[in-house]
Parts: structure tokens; C-alpha cells; sequence
């Protein structure tokens, strides 16, 4: 659930439109489609896991039980820096309708530094 919250709040709302206007233009169609069918794979992967480990869990368990402890103690520690990694995706992009909200409707400016996230 925390992935697709991650997805939804700002891979559809927030990303896909900047990708378009900067950087694909028409081709962003392409783009989705290839990452459509990525995701196809993905969810089919999980769908063999799913069928051939009898019991319920994530990666972690999946990995576990067909690769070995080591290689799912890896996998749980990704899986830790996705779920980090997403919540700062969204949160930058969250912060971002905040700032245009305050901006547009009441007139207030937010200073760059508060407002822009970590590197720009």
C-alpha cells in the first residue's frame, strides 16, 4: 500500500505532467506504455511468487523463501529505502500544490529555501 501511495500521489498527479512539458512532449504516450508493460512483468513475477510460496507477504517473504535469508535481508532493506524515498516524493510534491495553494489564493510567498526541495 505504501508503494502505490507513492505511485498515486505524485508519479500520476505531480511527475507526469513536468515529464511531459519538459522532456517527452507527445512522446510521454510511448513512455507510459513501456512502463505499463513494465509493470505488467512485474506484477506477473510477483504472481509466481505468490503461487509457488504458500504463504501471505512481500518481497521480503518471496525472497526468503525461494533465494535464501541473505538475499531477502537485502531485499527488506531496499524495500526500507523505497518506502523512505517515496514518502520524500511525495512530500515534495504534496509541498508543491501547498506553496501554489498559499501563492494564488491568500498571497502568500513561501521563501524559495522553505519551499523548493533538497539540490535545486
Amino acid at each position: 500500500m505504501l508503494g502505490i501511495g507513492a505511485i498515486i500521489g505524485t508519479g500520476i498527479f505531480v511527475l507526469t505532467g513536468q515529464a511531459a512539458g519538459k522532456h517527452a512532449g507527445p512522446a510521454v504516450v510511448i513512455s507510459m506504455i513501456v512502463a505499463g508493460i513494465a509493470s505488467a512483468f512485474a506484477a506477473l513475477c510477483y504472481s509466481e511468487f505468490a503461487s509457488s510460496i504458500p504463504i501471505s507477504g512481500s518481497a521480503y517473504a518471496y525472497g526468503y523463501g525461494t533465494l535464501g535469508e541473505f538475499i531477502a535481508w537485502i531485499i527488506g532493506w531496499d524495500l526500507i529505502l523505497e518506502y523512505a524515498f517515496g514518502a520524500a516524493t511525495v512530500a515534495v510534491g504534496w509541498s508543491g500544490y501547498v506553496v501554489s495553494l498559499f501563492r494564488d489564493t491568500i498571497g502568500i510567498n513561501f521563501p524559495l529555501a522553505l519551499s523548493a526541495p533538497p539540490g535545486f
